[in-house]
């Protein structure tokens, strides 16, 4: 029964991509960067800004692209965290390869990517903004 609300109330699918860790210095010294990997994060709603409204976020004010509504109680993502929502569960790999996200945008599986401007903890639910 609580499985059933969830599935209509977080009708979404939360990604989030870790930071591939230090960077790392090759033979001709140049400093490469892992690319780090996505992972599941949670069931979610997104929710587009199709009004313009603003947040602040890191002392300027911003006009976010979309909402997220998060189930109370998940792990918090930082600013600055590349996210992604899709409207089915995928392959959380399939977002390191670009050609492949970018047709997942187009197809509609991939709702929404982009950078966490602002997370909140709430009570009953929490929210990230894209």
């Amino acid at each position: 029964m609580v499985t059933d609300v969830v599935n209509r109330q977080y009708p979404h699918y939360l990604y989030k991509r870790t930071t591939g860790g230090e960077a790392i210095q090759d033979a001709n010294g140049s400093w490469n960067t892992p690319d780090g990997e996505w992972s599941f994060h949670s069931r979610c709603r997104e929710e587009t800004n199709g009004k313009g409204t603003q947040i602040e976020a890191g002392g300027k004010f911003v006009t976010f692209s979309s909402l997220v509504q998060i189930p109370a109680g998940v792990e918090r993502i930082s600013e600055g965290v590349e996210i992604a929502v899709t409207e089915e569960p995928v392959e959380p790999s399939m977002l390191l390869d670009q050609a492949k996200k970018e047709e997942a945008k187009i197809s509609g599986l991939v709702r929404i990517s982009g950078e966490c401007l602002k997370f909140d903890k709430g009570r009953l639910h929490c929210r990230l903004w894209v």
